[in-house]
């Protein structure tokens, strides 16, 4: 059921993939509820690498940072090592970017800047001079 890896890091895919045990690595931190299908208690989510699923088609698993807050945004998954990568299933990554996308947009926004803008004032001289710099 293996799945070829990327062209770009496939060596780096194929450690993440060897370390889930091509299995998606996701234990509800994508707002969905994976239990066993046995014992209905709290389990990983069960998508396998390679697995065929009826409206999605073929599984590919995806190789992304255990935690995208501090280790920096998906995109730079490419320079951490493989443990501190995780297996995500197509579906579990979308709900994990959804929710930290939820989270950035209630984040309060920054007050000030850098650097205070108080001092690059100017008092215009003119009422045709205020008006320029308005625009």
């Amino acid at each position: 059921m293996s799945v070829r890896p990327p062209i770009v890091g496939a060596a780096l895919w194929s450690a993440v993939m060897k370390n889930a045990g091509d299995r998606c690595e996701c234990k509800g931190v994508c707002g969905k509820k994976h239990t066993d299908r046995r014992t209905r208690k709290p389990s990983r989510c069960e998508r396998y690498n390679g697995e065929h699923v009826s409206k999605r088609g073929k599984i590919h698993l995806i190789a992304t940072p255990r935690d995208p807050v501090n280790e920096g945004d998906f995109a730079t998954a490419a320079q951490l090592p493989a443990r501190r990568l995780i297996a995500l299933c197509p579906d579990c990554y979308d709900g994990v970017r959804r929710i930290f996308k939820q989270a950035e947009k209630q984040m309060a926004p920054q007050d000030e800047g850098l650097f205070g803008a108080e001092e690059f004032f100017v008092n215009p001289a003119s009422k045709k001079q205020a008006d320029v710099g308005a625009a």
